[in-house]
């Protein structure tokens, strides 16, 4: 994922942070998935089952629903040059000026 740093520049993170962030959110989901499961049929080799089944399944199927979202969706994309960045006016998305309180308070300290 790709943020805006301080200094301009764009950060993006390595695939290495991807990856473990991937997996770590992936075991506190099917914890859940356990945790429902078990919770509903009080049967937990049942909610062990189902999370052991989810783990392979979603992480085959995130993978491509990013990559859909990475080569195929350009909405919300911003460029890899800080200059091309602008502020824009939520409400009218046209101005290129920060409008409401922040912006009050970034103009008038």
């Amino acid at each position: 994922m790709a943020t805006l740093a301080g200094d301009g520049l764009i950060e993006m993170d390595s695939q290495k942070r991807t990856i473990v962030k991937t997996l770590l959110w992936r075991f506190i989901a099917s914890g859940t998935t356990v945790v429902v499961v078990f919770a509903l049929s009080g049967n937990i080799t049942l909610g062990l089952t189902a999370a052991a089944i989810g783990i392979p399944l979603k992480l085959f199927m995130y993978y491509f629903y990013e990559r859909f979202w990475m080569t195929s969706i350009e909405w919300g994309k911003v460029s890899d040059d800080p200059s091309e960045l602008v502020v824009k006016d939520v409400s009218s998305g046209s101005s290129g000026r920060p409008r409401g309180a922040l912006a009050q308070r970034a103009r008038n300290p």
